[in-house]
């Protein structure tokens, strides 16, 4: 828009009186300059303004998200018998390495179970010894019985004859003979059966009890050595928030857990990844291979890049206070910064399309009037209001489809706001 420009001579000049026309001269020029001025000076220098253009827009979601390891290590409370009160918990943070001890359980009640099963097993193993002695003996003696009944047996069996010079009395009590010894032989024998049978049952028993009372010291070292949880690589700690007492809160010294209960987690730093959430209106924007722009709340510079990689299928509420429902975003990350550390609250701005050669205006041009769009063009008279069609926008600019050449003046803020004195009022489109 063009301007004028008065130097002090023509100025005055101009508001010079004539002799001819008397006050009406002086008072014709000031009427044809001051609204000049209005309009093309004081109003157009107070209102910011920015120019049409023709360019690409890229078209974008910001959702937000957190930062998660891709592989990370899960402790829960150990499934161990007794009490679960914890002595020891690594500080949330502490980088760690292999071997760093990370959780320590009370151990009072296990080691108390440990001497009562290895006293159990000691009088089981000293009660088998004696019975496998007294067993010995049983059957030694068993085994004589028998060695005698067969000696007795082979002496009555040479006295068997038939020879009718051997008196008839002789030759009929040598038979008997022979039979009471068999008889005592198979006596004899049983005898021996029943002995062994008899001692290995009790000897069984026993060793039932001694292998209960082994597996018992078995279980309580086991359990001894689940009371003391490890780091098994380097990483740092994440405790883990649950319900413990009524309350949400994480672990820590003197707590008691039960058995399975989650503990902590133990993240490799090495390999970063964002979790987002997008509320389900949004859903069908985001799919998987778009390209993301993540900043992180604590270190927005330099952002970093990275793309989708999943998308859950079912949305879920988040939060009970809210029934919104949001879809898990799986982001994939392009590289991972050490600055990164599990937790960090991040905002993800995902690349939906990109539209070539549209229009467009910063979204604080567009203002809702009386439910019409309109911005306000600059003209040869002021600002004017004209109404608008608009499309798609991102952040910062919005696609005007009707309404607009390239190259027109829009202000940023509502002019007529502005020549009222009041506060000016940016604009800000609907979403499409």
């Amino acid at each position: 828009m063009s301007s004028l420009s008065l130097n002090g001579a023509d100025a005055e000049t101009l508001l010079a009186p004539r002799v001819l026309d008397g006050r009406l001269s002086r008072i014709w020029v000031l009427s044809l300059l001051f609204p000049l001025g209005a309009c093309l000076g004081g109003e157009a220098e107070r209102v910011p303004a920015a120019r049409v253009e023709r360019s690409d827009l890229h078209v974008t979601l910001t959702v937000p998200g957190e930062l998660k390891a891709v592989r990370s290590v899960s402790f829960s409370a150990p499934n161990v018998r007794g009490s679960l009160k914890l002595t020891y918990v690594a500080e949330e943070g502490k980088r760690v390495t292999r071997g760093d001890v990370l959780v320590e359980f009370d151990r009072t009640d296990l080691e108390r179970d440990l001497d009562t099963a290895l006293s159990k097993l000691r009088v089981a193993e000293t009660r088998i010894g004696q019975l496998k002695a007294q067993q010995e003996v049983r059957l030694l003696s068993a085994e004589n019985d028998i060695t005698k009944a067969r000696l007795g047996l082979e002496r009555a069996q040479l006295r068997i004859t038939e020879s009718e010079t051997v008196p008839r009395v002789e030759r009929e009590s040598a038979r008997l003979d022979v039979q009471e010894y068999t008889l005592a032989v198979s006596r004899a024998e049983e005898a021996f059966q029943s002995a062994k049978l008899d001692s290995d049952a009790q000897i069984e028993l026993q060793l039932i009890d001694a292998e209960d009372a082994s597996a018992r010291v078995r279980q309580a070292r086991t359990a001894l050595e689940q009371l003391k949880i490890v780091a098994p690589a380097d990483g740092i700690v994440i405790l883990v928030s649950a319900w413990r007492s009524g309350k949400q809160g994480k672990i820590s010294i003197g707590d008691s857990v039960w058995p399975g209960n989650a503990l902590m987690e133990l993240p490799d730093l090495t390999e970063m990844m964002v979790e987002a959430w997008v509320h389900e209106v949004d859903a069908s924007l985001a799919r998987p291979d778009l390209p993301v722009k993540v900043v992180l709340d604590a270190a927005p510079e330099p952002p970093h890049v990275g793309a989708i990689d999943k998308v859950a299928d079912l949305a879920i509420q988040r939060r009970e206070e809210s029934e919104a429902r949001h879809l898990k975003l799986d982001i994939k990350l392009d590289k991972t910064d050490p600055v990164m550390k599990p937790g960090m609250s991040v905002r993800v701005e995902v690349g939906v399309e990109t539209l070539p050669g549209v229009l467009t205006v910063p979204r604080e041009a567009v203002f809702e009037r009386e439910g019409k769009t309109l911005v306000y063009r600059q003209t040869l008279g002021g600002w004017s209001p004209v109404p608008v069609e608009i499309g798609k926008h991102n952040d910062s600019h919005v696609v005007v489809t009707s309404g607009l050449t390239e190259g027109d003046e829009v202000a940023l803020v509502d002019p007529e706001a502005t020549a009222k004195g009041e506060a000016p009022a940016a604009g800000a489109p609907s979403a499409p």
